[in-house]
């Protein structure tokens, strides 16, 4: 965690809904060219965290910056990939036009958008001319998954990102991310599929209940727990 600039800087952050404490006292940072696995069972208040920290939503209390700056600030918006769980493109659009549509809002040079929209399909298999509201729920995954990548963005969101996903997907989706982070990016990834996360993140964050029960780098919690499913496991049960 000690790499790179600040990517995220959550301190004491307290988010409710009403009476509600969905994240309670929770600090947290993310450092440049670090992955980080954002884990907890529905209700632990991951997405509250996530929707935070791209200014979806104002905490109660506390202190969130994101690259310096308040979350949902115009200086960070093309610097951020989010791919959101729940994600719905409009479906009378083709993969082609889905993706030159976000792109434009990124990406100002014709030519370079259209190159990444070209080579953004192509890498994740997407038929370009095709009505998305033909596609299977996988290939809807990975049109939102694409979208992400456009511009080039130094910090990626990725919530529950295998949902829907086959296997060689997954593999092939794992290594892309790799690369990605070794080039200098940073990820925020969320997901259940804990041997996923394992894989592909360099530390780990777990939230109980709105609280922050464990963070630490990965290595660390396979050499005490043996894995991050074991230590997920007995860090949640501990905290019930």
């Amino acid at each position: 965690m000690e790499e790179g600039n600040s990517i995220f800087n959550i301190q004491n952050v307290r988010i409710a809904y009403g009476l509600r404490c969905a994240v309670d006292n929770v600090s947290l940072e993310l450092k440049q060219g670090r992955s980080l696995g954002l884990l907890g069972i529905n209700g632990a208040g991951k997405t509250s965290t996530i929707r935070a920290i791209l200014g979806m939503l104002r905490p109660r209390r506390g202190k969130l910056t994101v690259f310096g700056h308040r979350p949902g600030h115009y200086k960070t918006f093309k610097r951020i990939g989010f791919a959101p769980e729940d994600a719905v493109p409009p479906e009378y659009l083709t993969a082609r036009e889905y993706l030159a549509f976000v792109g434009a809002f990124r990406i100002k040079d014709r030519g370079r958008r259209r190159r990444e929209v070209d080579e953004l399909t192509g890498w994740f298999e997407l038929q370009r001319n095709k009505k998305i509201r033909d596609f299977s729920k996988g290939m809807k995954r990975r049109l939102v998954l694409a979208q992400a990548f456009l511009g080039q963005p130094e910090f990626l969101i990725l919530d529950e990102p295998l949902n829907g996903l086959d296997p060689l997907v997954i593999i092939k989706l794992r290594q892309r991310l790799d690369d990605y982070r070794k080039a200098g990016g940073t990820i925020l990834y969320s997901s259940h599929i804990l041997a996923e996360v394992e894989k592909t993140c360099t530390d780990i964050a777990i939230l109980s209940k709105g609280k922050l029960i464990a963070f630490d780098t990965t290595k660390r919690l396979i050499e005490e727990f043996g894995s991050v499913e074991r230590a997920f496991a007995e860090k949640v049960l501990r905290s019930s």
